[in-house]
């Protein structure tokens, strides 16, 4: 006797469990019988029976008059079993690769292509008045510190832009970088309470200027002329060099 709590496991209910053990008894039988011997009404015992076959349980001899079900042989049901299991091996195949394309969309999403901009040097400190409140926001949406290091020179050369940058700078934000010695960078140390720069040991000369604003980057020459600035907008970068920054401003 088939046990039902298998037929259960394969997804029938309890009136195709009923229905499949008539058929399965009676090994071909026709429509109106079936619905008789089941105890249920002809059109909805066809429609049940056409499921059993659709899951490859029952066959459906239409070359009859009247039409008859017959149950699957074993034969018939390694057919199904090997359809199945391609069917799954292909769902799972579509399934992965649906994965991969929601990780890139949300991968899109979350972090859209870096966007870069280069500036040459007779646009440098205009540019630097201009994206500077565009860098606040971004680190007071992230994290209100600007973090970095510094060549000397750039203070050298832009000394009254970075007055006017910490005379008028949003209060939340503060100020850690690493720089060479230098008598102007001592003379502006101090002056402003949330600048705070450390000088990394006696032989360290930095030669460029890299600064983690927000999502910003910002890479900056003023050791060689011409002078320029490469600003690079991408959450990922900003991210971990931010977190290199944090890490080493104790230790120095």
């Amino acid at each position: 006797m088939i046990d039902e709590p298998l037929l259960a496991l394969l997804g029938l209910n309890a009136r195709e469990i009923k229905l499949y053990k008539v058929v399965l008894k009676n090994q071909r039988i026709a429509p109106a019988e079936l619905a008789r011997l089941a105890g249920i009404k002809r059109t909805t015992a066809y429609s049940l029976a056409r499921g059993l076959v659709e899951k490859g349980m029952l066959i459906e001899d239409s070359t009859r008059r009247p039409r008859v079900f017959i149950a699957a042989t074993p034969d018939d049901l390694q057919i199904v079993i090997e359809s199945e299991r391609k069917r799954s091996s292909d769902r799972q195949e579509l399934l992965r690769k649906l994965a991969e394309e929601v990780s890139q969309v949300n991968a899109e999403t979350s972090y859209p292509v870096p966007r870069i901009r280069f500036v040459e040097e007779n646009k440098l400190e205009s540019y630097l008045h201009q994206a500077m409140p565009e860098w606040d926001k971004s680190m007071i949406k992230t994290d209100p510190t600007w973090w970095g290091f510094q060549d000397h020179t750039f203070i050298d050369f832009f000394l009254e832009s970075a007055e006017w940058y910490w005379e008028q700078a949003p209060k939340v934000i503060d100020l850690k970088l690493l720089t060479n010695r230098s008598t102007t960078e001592q003379q502006l140390s101090g002056k402003f309470e949330r600048r705070h720069v450390k000088f990394w040991g006696e032989a360290t000369n930095f030669i460029s200027t890299t600064w983690v604003c927000g999502d910003y980057i910002i890479m900056i020459n003023t050791r060689n002329h011409p002078f320029y600035l490469v600003e690079i907008h991408d959450k990922l970068m900003a991210h971990d060099q931010r977190e290199v920054f944090k890490n080493l401003w104790p230790l120095v």
